[in-house]
């Protein structure tokens, strides 16, 4: 799973905030693990990769955290369900 969502280098340690809770649930429930997070030396664009055999699970578990966090407002998730993807916006307003 994939995470793609608009960040500016200020906000670094919120990033790495999140990283831990992310990977703190992940490895509490089980679902797979954290990846590298990619974020692009001008800022403006971060990308947030978790592994696990089951995006759906994975998304379960992280979505909550995902959508606490200011940095994901309109951050865009993409899932793998083998040759199939799925890509939506994440909104904080309850909503996917």
């Amino acid at each position: 799973m994939m995470v793609h969502f608009d960040y500016y280098p200020k906000d670094l340690p919120r990033v790495r905030m999140l990283e831990n809770r992310l990977k703190s649930a992940i490895k509490r429930a089980g679902v797979g693990e954290l990846g590298e997070t990619e974020l692009h030396i001008d800022g403006n664009d971060g990308y947030l990769y978790m592994y696990g055999p089951d995006p759906d699970r994975l998304y379960v578990v992280v979505s909550p955290i995902l959508k606490s966090s200011k940095l994901m407002t309109e951050a865009e998730v993409t899932k793998w369900h083998g040759p199939r993807t799925e890509t939506f916006m994440m909104r904080r307003d309850g909503m996917r």
